[in-house]
């Protein structure tokens, strides 16, 4: 690849990323739960200067591993809190990713199946959604891809025909195996440790030579000089740090939060309804759409036959395949899963489909199973498009309500409390799935049109341009659901009627509108709300204080201090009306939550 075509690569991939990755990062309201907390502890560690215990509302968080928040608290520090700020290590991230499955795609299948690669992983609908979500996932998703990246280079470097490769202390590739493994120990956990374990392991077996043990075989691919230090430098610190300021630190984080969180048995209860293997397996494929419609043709360029891989390259592409395999197959054992956890798989699976698809830009030779899939696919994109643009107007609110829960675990908690549909109206939702309709119908047949006329790269434009359309569709219902999800609008209001010492009391757990903290940049009082992601570091002194049960929450309201309360309808309302508290004035329904105050504010006393 000479230098000009390089940088092409690079400004195509970087311009792709300008939409599918950076536009509208700021847009939509931070949606609760999960992105208001995330940015909250964020700006706690960056106005309070805690960088090892991270804090929320007060409260000491020791779910989750730093790396998102010392790197979201440097962006908040420098520019302020905000919404593109707070998503911006989740959006980085997944043009690190791109970048370098855009490498590992050039050193394994060559530089069009690399730039191909790229494309494809930005492109997914998953990829578009979870970029925009502020959370730890494209951290680790990034920081495996660079200890790929580390290792095929390393592996690459010490195969027989590089024998001349000294290992060198820094010249070492495979010190960026380590750096990316430490990484993703400190975006998520052990996961990043043991993912990255297993996938080279599993891979050093299936390529071992004749007479050379397992054991033996993985100590040479794994051997660095420099590499065991540098992981031990940058993940002992924090843990050790971590562990002196607060006790039964390892209990809680690496037994409870992590083991008994793998098999969905742990102490402290969360809401979460994880989703079934089944389900697991088909929304990897719903969230890596369209690309997904290639991956049964595309396998095989992960799976080779190794007796006929003559060249060093050819045999790393079982490490592509086991990459996805391993990573699909450990989440699928879990008791906990979320729909998410496909995520590290698909820098995997991207680069599969783009070296298939590399094929027919080179020659149109060997291209059935690729014509084939393009023909099934249109076929079924064109029923189920018929299907939307005919069925959907017969769509009713717990139908709906079904659909949103298969998609997202939020959905899933309503549905397990048998809480009723959340929106006014069905009629937005419809008419997006139209639009969707429409684009299904469309976009593959036209595709495969295309590629039997030997218009491979239009073909592939075609699919592009419907990813685009599934891409701002979705954008779209980000747009429609952030009122519900986003408590912006009840901070706001809060914001300008309250004063400084008034107690803001939220009902039930604070994770459902963790927006508070961060838009107010103020503690909230909760009652009732120990159970989630506060429970264990409510067990701490320092903040039982903002912990009310009915009795004090009661004493609070009457002690004739101006006092809100907000929380969801159903916890709200009853609070209302089963707690022994004075006069109580309804200011408003904001999204999910309603917001009441104990003095008149000039409107109607409810």
């Amino acid at each position: 690849m000479t230098i000009t075509d390089w940088k092409r690569d690079l400004c195509l991939i970087l311009a792709v990323s300008m939409f599918f990755t950076f536009w509208g990062l700021g847009s939509v309201a931070l949606l609760d739960p999960d992105e208001g907390m995330y940015g909250s502890i964020a700006r706690e560690m960056a106005e309070g200067g805690d960088w090892v215990t991270p804090h929320f509302n007060g409260v000491r968080y020791l779910e989750k591993p730093p790396l998102y928040f010392w790197l979201t608290a440097f962006t908040t520090g420098l520019f302020g809190p905000s919404e593109w700020g707070t998503r911006l290590w989740s959006a980085l991230p997944a043009l690190g990713t791109a970048l370098l499955t855009w490498r590992i795609g050039c050193l394994l299948y060559g530089p069009q199946a690399g730039l191909l690669s790229a494309i494809v992983f930005l492109t997914g609908v998953g990829v578009f959604r979870y970029s925009r979500v502020a959370a730890t996932d494209f951290l680790l998703v990034f920081s495996l891809t660079l200890a790929m990246y580390g290792f095929v280079k390393a592996a690459l470097s010490r195969m027989p025909a590089k024998a001349t490769y000294k290992r060198g202390m820094v010249d070492d590739p495979l010190i960026l195996c380590y750096l990316g493994v430490a990484l993703a120990v400190l975006s998520k956990g052990m996961v990043g440790l043991v993912l990255p374990f297993l996938i080279i392991a599993l891979f050093l077996y299936f390529t071992k030579s004749n007479g050379i043990s397992s054991a033996v075989r993985l100590r040479e691919g794994i051997y660095s000089p420099a590499g065991p230090l540098l992981f031990l430098l940058l993940v002992l610190p924090w843990h050790l740090l971590t562990a002196w300021r607060n006790n039964d630190f390892f209990g809680f984080y690496l037994v409870d939060n992590q083991f008994l969180r793998f098999l969905n048995s742990r102490a402290f209860v969360e809401d979460d309804v994880p989703v079934t293997t089944p389900a697991f397996l088909v929304l990897t494929l719903i969230w890596f759409f369209p690309w997904s419609l290639f991956l049964p043709v595309a396998l095989r360029q992960g799976f080779p036959r190794l007796q006929s891989a003559r060249l060093p390259a050819q045999r790393m592409h079982l490490l592509v395949g086991l990459w996805a395999a391993t990573t699909i197959g450990f989440f699928s054992l879990s008791g906990s899963k979320l729909e998410h956890y496909f995520l590290p798989a698909v820098p995997a699976m991207s680069l599969m489909v783009g070296a298939l698809w590399a094929q027919p830009f080179h020659s149109l030779k060997n291209i059935n199973g690729l014509k084939r899939t393009l023909a099934v696919g249109g076929t079924g994109c064109f029923v189920a498009g018929a299907g939307l643009l005919l069925l959907s107007d017969r769509l009713s609110p717990q139908a709906l309500l079904a659909s949103l829960a298969e998609l997202n675990v939020y959905y899933r908690i309503l549905q397990s409390q048998g809480m009723a549909f959340p929106f006014a109206s069905v009629a937005p939702f419809v008419a997006l799935l139209k639009y969707l309709g429409s684009a299904l119908a469309v976009g593959i047949p036209v595709a495969f049109i295309l590629f039997q006329f030997r218009m491979s790269k239009a073909s592939f434009a075609t699919i592009l341009c419907l990813a685009g359309v599934i891409a701002a569709l979705v954008f779209r219902l980000l747009i429609l659901i952030e009122p519900h999800h986003s408590s912006r609008a009840v901070a706001q209001l809060l914001a300008s009627r309250s004063g400084e010492g008034d107690p803001i009391v939220h009902a039930g757990s604070l994770e459902y509108s963790g927006g508070l903290r961060f838009y107010m940049g103020r503690n909230i009082y909760l009652l009732n709300g120990k159970r989630g992601d506060l429970d264990f570091g409510s067990r701490y002194p320092e903040t039982k204080y903002l912990y009310l049960g009915d009795a004090e929450f009661a004493r609070l309201w009457n002690s004739g201090r101006q006092v809100f309360l907000v929380g969801s309808e159903e916890r709200a309302r009853k609070v209302i009306e089963k707690i022994s508290i004075g006069e109580t004035f309804f200011l408003g329904r904001y999204g999910s939550r309603l917001l009441y105050v104990n003095r008149r504010p000039g409107g109607p006393e409810r």
